[in-house]
């Protein structure tokens, strides 16, 4: 989700570690790429970096994690392998060649999808303005348990001591690290590669501040402003908590930008979507992944739109719409389902129970209720009976079928592909069309006769 762009960290490289197996997630999905409001967990950190500002992500990879490394790719970032799980600083000391010597770099932990822009923009401005040469994110919570604590001295940060190593005092502490470092690479690579192992054989990002502190350097705690921020995901638990956050900073963001939203608590927003102002959305409408809402439109109640492209002043009642294009002024079900590769022309209509698939409805067009059109091309100021049905698939292939401009589909027609409706045609009630209809001529019956005049003609109606 963007939030607006930053430059704070234009020039700098940032490291994001992703080669965690999340054991704890029981799956066998890697952990980075567990979804939070429609996006990984990588895909959001990777999208919080370039919003503020940085030009070169370097993703962190187990040796067997084919899958992040090409989510990572296909996000524009670098790749780097850690062949062994050999803790966080040996993770993050795969990246030193794709980063090199030169610069700041930002570490980042791949399970963190709630971090802001601001919030890693913050940590950069406050690293540069002091000229520090390691600085860490914080935040203060009520219940510290399981995470590393900041212990200070005269303000300055002395230590981070992880819960196992802690006594009583250092426990009650309840400032954390979150897991989020800025350094400057000349000094960050070689006092990575100088850390001692611990009993297992694994280095820690951790005891880098202390490396920096027993080298004479000021360690730099910036705390963050929202405590959400640091919200970590190692659990189904924390990842639905994660998952509510979200898809809360994504209502209200909409809210601000003038969506109503009639129940938050019953609407369902992907991270990526955008609407414009003076819509409505009902309870229980659910918009996913790319989709986007012109302005002035009402969605719902109980609408599914999955990476859907809406103009201005549409309705779309409770109806699933999946990989669509609707133009301006388009009205839809209820209960349509409209699927992917369909556009929807300006002013077109859809009634209860129609699906579309595949196919364009031309400007104007209205298309019954209990209608299927599939692999079609519908003109301009069409008039498609009740229960019309193209008849797309032999049992080997799909075909196409053609409907001209202000052609007239007569209720229950069977429209047999491959084939061709000429402008201004008709079709009675009931009728097979196996064969192409000519352009003002009429088609009747079952199997359909084609009369060239529509002088004499009762097409039938009823929409």
């Amino acid at each position: 989700m963007s939030t607006g762009g930053s430059a704070a960290l234009r020039g700098w490289s940032a490291v994001v570690l992703a080669a965690g197996r999340g054991v704890r997630m029981r799956s066998r999905r890697p952990k980075a790429l567990h979804e939070v409001a429609g996006r990984s967990m990588l895909r959001l950190l990777l999208d919080a970096l370039a919003d503020a500002g940085c030009e070169r992500s370097v993703v962190v990879a187990a040796a067997e994690d084919d899958a992040v490394a090409a989510a990572a790719r296909e996000a524009g970032a670098l790749v780097a392998v850690q062949q062994e799980p050999r803790g966080t600083a040996d993770a993050a000391l795969a990246a030193a060649g794709a980063v090199g010597e030169a610069g700041r770099v930002l570490i980042v932990h791949g399970d963190l999808p709630l971090l802001t822009s601001q919030g890693l923009a913050g940590l950069a401005d406050a690293h540069t303005e002091a000229r520090a040469t390691l600085s860490l994110l914080t935040v203060e919570v009520d219940d510290p348990t399981g995470y590393g604590r900041i212990v200070r001295s005269a303000g300055s940060v002395s230590a981070i001591v992880e819960e196992a190593d802690a006594d009583a005092a250092t426990r009650a502490i309840g400032e954390i690290n979150v897991g989020v470092y800025a350094a400057e690479a000349a000094w960050l690579w070689p006092a990575l590669a100088s850390l001692a192992p611990s009993a297992g054989g694994e280095v820690y990002l951790p005891d880098a501040v202390r490396a920096a502190l027993e080298a004479g350097h000021a360690v730099l705690a910036r705390p963050l402003a929202e405590a959400s921020e640091a919200q970590q995901v190692n659990t189904r638990g924390q990842l639905a908590a994660a998952e509510a956050v979200m898809r809360d900073r994504v209502r209200r963001r909409l809210m601000d930008g003038g969506v109503t939203i009639a129940d938050p608590s019953a609407t369902w927003i992907d991270a990526g979507v955008e609407v414009g102002e003076d819509t409505t959305l009902l309870p229980g409408v659910h918009l996913l992944g790319t989709t986007a809402v012109g302005r002035d439109c009402r969605i719902g109640p109980n609408a599914v739109l999955r990476d859907t492209r809406v103009g201005e002043r549409c309705t779309i009642g409770g109806s699933t719409l999946e990989g669509a294009t609707l133009a301006d002024d388009v009205r839809v079900g209820p209960y349509c389902h409209i699927r992917p590769g369909s556009t929807i022309e300006a002013g077109a209509r859809l009634g209860n129970y129609a699906e579309v698939k595949a196919s364009r409805v031309g400007a104007g067009s209205r298309v019954g209720h209990f209608s299927y059109l599939g692999d079609a091309d519908v003109g301009e100021d069409v008039n498609i009976g009740a229960g019309t049905i193209t008849a797309n698939y032999d049992g080997t292939e799909k075909h196409r079928t053609v409907i001209g401009d202000g052609a007239f589909i007569g209720s229950d027609s069977m429209l047999v592909a491959p084939l061709r409706i000429g402008a201004g045609a008709r079709t009675g009630v009931g009728s097979v069309v196996t064969r192409d209809v000519p352009p003002g001529a009429s088609a009747i019956g079952a199997p359909a006769r084609i009369r060239r005049s529509s002088e004499d003609d009762s097409a039938g109606e009823e929409q």
